[in-house]
């Protein structure tokens, strides 16, 4: 299982436009299983996004390359709507706890 993960802070009153240039259509990536928006309570321009994929780490690299371009343009997009990014990355799950 990989975990893409974000945590942004959107520029003030940013949210729809972001969420609108965020969405990959039907290009997701292959073992997209879901994929969740949170706000800070505090701070509804601060957001983390996290999205669970059913694939391995070849997987994710082999897709990243066939869907380097897509996804630069994708991140690009979004980029007009954040003021800065706290921390991003593609995660590999070791642990599920219950």
């Amino acid at each position: 299982m990989i975990v893409m993960f974000s945590a942004r802070r959107l520029k003030p009153g940013a949210w729809e436009q972001f969420r609108q240039a965020w969405e990959p259509g039907d290009d997701k990536p292959p073992g997209f299983q879901r994929a969740y928006h949170a706000r800070n309570i505090r701070d509804e321009d601060e957001v983390i996004s996290f999205g669970l994929f059913d694939m391995s780490k070849d997987d994710y690299h082999r897709w990243r390359e066939e869907a380097d371009a897509q996804e630069t343009h994708r991140v690009d997009r979004m980029s007009a709507f954040v003021e800065n990014e706290l921390v991003s990355g593609v995660y590999e799950v070791i642990d599920v706890a219950e």
